[in-house]
């Protein structure tokens, strides 16, 4: 095994995040018609120069397939060394399925006459906004996994600043959930889904924390195995 390809599988892990949070803040704030408040990220992927977020959620999910490789190196043989890298795999995986498969048009991005108000029906979803739901949720939920995983490794081996930096993917995917859920209670009937209006901003502001300590995870364990 080649310590020097195992750093530079790992340093992909760190280079994921400032490249997905500078794209998607960029295209955000430059779009036009898009609105923190009112859209989430995946809706970049829609519209005129939407396969710029494609692109980027396509090439953030290669570079964390390679940080899993690295992974799996680095903890060979230790606390977590086959679930952490599994389930970052499939979190990986799943995040170039999110950039193969877009949304559907909503809560008026992009701007046109075919997009509704509010969020269409159930039974109006199409196929590829359907696989984008469900990449998106076997992803993030595999990712909360993998970083749960990590938390424990990190315990084993007293490295308790660690520990909780691992654990923040996990608490922010929980939230997150939570406050989706409320909303999809709270809007089941058609009518009320149609008008209706989510508020993506706590959303926004998760990714950060999200990205922020996947890089600083494996700058870790970059760092460990210097």
């Amino acid at each position: 095994m080649n310590p020097a390809s195992t750093r530079r599988l790992l340093a992909a892990g760190i280079l994921a995040s400032p490249l997905v949070l500078a794209v998607e803040f960029t295209l955000a704030f430059t779009r036009e018609g898009f609105d923190l408040r009112r859209h989430a990220s995946s809706q970049l992927a829609l519209g005129d120069g939407g396969w710029v977020q494609s692109l980027n959620f396509i090439v953030a999910g290669l570079l964390m397939l390679a940080f899993s490789l690295g992974l799996r190196r680095t903890l060979e043989g230790q606390a977590g060394g086959r679930w952490a890298p599994g389930l970052m795999a499939v979190f990986a995986l799943s995040h170039v399925g999110v950039g193969i498969f877009s949304t559907d048009p909503a809560f008026g991005f992009p701007p046109g006459p075919g997009t509704p108000a509010g969020l269409p029906a159930y039974d109006q979803a199409s196929t590829h906004a359907v696989l984008h739901s469900v990449f998106g949720f076997v992803g993030f939920n595999a990712l909360a996994a993998a970083c749960a995983v990590l938390a424990w490794h990190f315990h084993r081996r007293g490295e308790t600043r660690w520990c909780a930096v691992a654990l923040l993917p996990p608490v922010m995917v929980i939230a997150i959930s939570v406050y989706a859920g409320c909303f999809e209670a709270q809007h089941s009937d058609p009518a009320v889904r149609a008008v209706a209006q989510f508020d993506f901003r706590p959303m926004w502001a998760s990714l950060p924390v999200i990205w922020g300590a996947l890089s600083a995870l494996a700058w870790a364990l970059q760092r460990r195995r210097s």
